[in-house]
């Protein structure tokens, strides 16, 4: 039990940090910024204070001390849940390890962003009060799609 747990969250944070490396890959060949974490860690530290679920303007919020890290804790500490899933998901043979599997629970789990956080941090569900919901939309699924194919690969590789 206690290997697979350092399994999960080994995968996870392997897999949080192949995403990260992505996203900034993804912002020099674009121009496209990557994830505010400081934003979310705002989201984050407002709600554990009892701000609500919905945050509203929140780049308009004082920045809250401790921001970035919160934010940053949640991120890889979301992507170590999503290992968690995903390990149950094989152990109960709805799922296998492997880049198939991987990118369908990838483009699965982007119903999270696009129906929690997203509306959460203040944009609307499937960002539709920022000015490019279905640009939004697409980095969401693409960044999962990734996400979710290094997490089955990581698994293939990793957890056999």
């Amino acid at each position: 039990m206690v290997l697979i747990v350092i399994k999960i969250i080994l995968i996870g944070v392997g897999t949080c940090a192949i995403f990260d490396v992505w996203q900034r890959g993804f912002a020099k060949i674009t121009g496209v910024p990557p994830s505010n974490w400081a934003l979310v860690g705002r989201w984050c530290l407002g709600f554990l204070a009892g701000r609500g679920l919905i945050a509203r303007e929140l780049a308009t919020l004082p920045a809250r001390p401790n921001e970035l890290a919160a934010g940053w804790a949640l991120h890889y500490g979301v992507a170590i849940a999503y290992a968690a899933a995903y390990a149950g998901l094989m152990q109960v043979g709805w799922l296998n390890a492997g880049f198939a599997g991987g990118l369908m629970f990838g483009v699965i789990s982007v119903i999270v962003p696009w129906l929690f956080f997203m509306p959460a941090l203040g944009n609307g569900v499937m960002a539709r009060l920022t000015p490019k919901p279905v640009v939004a939309c697409a980095l969401a699924l693409m960044m999962h799609a990734v996400f979710g194919v290094s997490m089955g690969v990581g698994f293939a590789l990793f957890a056999g």
